[in-house]
């Protein structure tokens, strides 16, 4: 399939009826469209991105974690969910929204991002596996990105209270 070219920009309001129906789309459930939810509803989403091509055919969202060493806790981000509606997959939509939110962390001197997913996908992102990092979600699809040089390198990740739900 041909690469799209979409327009990248931050979710407003009125998206959210168009989010919701591309995370269940995406995923074959509502458990990532409530999560979205949850996390907007709590305040605790840093930034959303969709990607228009007509219509919104893709969506990331970034939130923040904290990451407690032994002497202090770090800010983080979480990234979750990324998505791209099925019938525009492989189309370079989701590196378009990856790249786009990851230069605005970098830009705005955020230390680390975290995910979990693919290893494949995501390391041609610059993730690595996060093995000194513990989390409830610790294993080989947990990762981070070091945006930063001062990024902690070991720790307690804590997520939003809507990760909960999804444990």
């Amino acid at each position: 399939m041909s690469p799209l070219t979409p327009k990248v920009r931050p979710a407003r309001a009125a998206d959210a009826s168009a989010v919701r129906g591309l995370l269940a789309a995406a995923f074959g459930g509502t458990a990532e469209a409530d999560l979205v939810e949850r996390l907007r509803a709590d305040h605790d989403l840093l930034l959303a991105l969709v990607a228009e091509h007509d219509d919104v055919v893709g969506y990331v969202a970034f939130s923040r974690l904290i990451v407690e060493g032994t002497s202090h806790a770090d800010p983080a981000i979480a990234l979750a969910p990324l998505a791209v509606a099925p019938a525009t997959q492989r189309r370079g939509i989701g590196s378009a929204l990856m790249r786009t939110g990851l230069d605005m962390f970098t830009r705005a001197g955020e230390a680390l991002v975290f995910v979990l997913g693919d290893p494949a996908y995501y390391t041609r992102f610059g993730f690595a596996p996060a093995n000194a990092f513990a989390s409830p979600y610790a294993g080989p699809h947990f990762m981070v990105r070091r945006l930063a040089p001062h990024a902690p390198s070991a720790g307690v990740v804590r997520y939003p209270r809507a990760f909960a739900d999804l444990t």
